[in-house]
């Protein structure tokens, strides 16, 4: 689903600050301190430029179609976990689910989803990320429900333990609606579902020791999200995780933290194909997607792009966005004389410095 109105990213993105609340606005849009990892980001893509090779062209239909942990994706792009979705759209999670599912990909869900995993689950495949909450007993529950759900991974994210600084916000004078719900939470008989006015509750502290217990109460394949360090991403390999996921949090954690595609590549090097590495973070176009791809990644994790989507127009919106992605993908793949995503490799991209 694609609409003249919206040609690239920025068009969403330019469209869904107009529709939305200045303080929903800076809620999705910002991040820690002042904000230096998000431009750090999209910066990082803009240092490497495409070497096209026409003459290697031999399909005007390249394949980008890839499987990840046996999974089949008709593009290698993934909904990253955002949440609460119900900022944004009524629909939340659930039309993010579904427009994962029309457009021939996954959803990762948060665990501060407003619907239930009961109702998310029927939308479409869908990883779980997991956040940890209270007692062990609860991120038993939490890994249980998922499985139940029907997940077909378990996304820990590393990264977000602590609250961060974010001082667009707190400018903002943002304030979490009372219709937003954190449902999953309700779901396991955690909380009754309420949620702060800062939009999130404190959480267990991830680190190597609960790490190591996750993984032993689960039957699914653990992914771990929020890596920028090569010997954390052996050390996991090491362990048995089953994927990465290179990310600062989409710059809303700790600024002046690493960009992800400069880190991408210390962490491919380090895992030297023992498992998938995916990336977020700056992502923009299906351009960015053949870039990370060329240095390394199986594939990317999209977030506030998607987001601008639903806030305009639920599922459909979300459908656009990806539907955009995926043919500045391929148009992306014909002019560099591609026929397969197989065939991204570093000799397609240049560090300009």
């Amino acid at each position: 689903m694609t609409s003249t109105a919206y040609l690239n990213l920025d068009d969403y993105e330019a469209a869904s600050r107009r529709h939305l609340p200045e303080p929903i606005w800076t809620y999705l849009s910002g991040g820690a301190g002042r904000e230096r990892t998000i431009s750090a980001n999209r910066e990082a893509f803009s240092r490497w430029c495409l070497l096209p090779a026409p003459l290697d062209s031999q399909a005007a239909d390249p394949i980008v179609a890839t499987a990840i942990l046996g999974q089949s994706l008709d593009f290698p792009v993934i909904l990253a976990p955002t949440s609460p979705q119900r900022l944004f759209h009524p629909d939340a999670e659930l039309a993010s689910a579904a427009g994962a599912r029309e457009s021939g990909t996954i959803s990762i869900v948060s665990t501060d989803s407003q619907y239930p995993l009961r109702d998310i689950g029927p939308e479409g495949d869908f990883w779980f990320q997991l956040y940890c909450y209270g007692t062990r007993d609860t991120t038993k529950k939490l890994l249980h429900r998922a499985e139940s759900a029907g997940a077909t991974a378990i996304v820990v994210t590393v990264d977000n333990s602590f609250e961060a600084r974010r001082i667009s916000l707190q400018r903002s004078e943002f304030g979490c609606p009372d219709d937003v719900e954190f449902g999953i939470l309700r779901e396991i008989g955690y909380s009754d579902g309420s949620v702060p006015v800062n939009a999130r509750l404190p959480r267990r502290v991830v680190n190597w020791d609960e790490l190591a217990f996750i993984q032993s109460v689960t039957s699914l394949p653990m992914i771990v999200k929020g890596i920028a360090r090569p010997s954390d991403a052996r050390r996991l390999v090491d362990r048995g995780v089953a994927a990465l996921i290179v990310s600062n949090h989409g710059g809303r954690q700790l600024d002046d933290s690493v960009a992800t595609l400069d880190a991408l590549v210390g962490v491919v090097s380090a895992v030297n194909s023992a498992v998938p590495v995916l990336m977020d973070g700056g992502v923009r176009s299906g351009l960015d997607v053949i870039k990370a791809m060329a240095l390394g990644a199986t594939a990317v994790c999209i977030g506030r792009p998607y987001v601008w989507g639903l806030s305009l127009s639920g599922v459909g919106g979300v459908q656009g966005v990806l539907g955009l992605m995926k043919a500045e993908l391929v148009d992306g793949m014909r002019q560099l004389g591609k026929a397969s995503i197989l065939d991204l490799g570093e000799d397609l991209v240049r560090h300009t410095g």
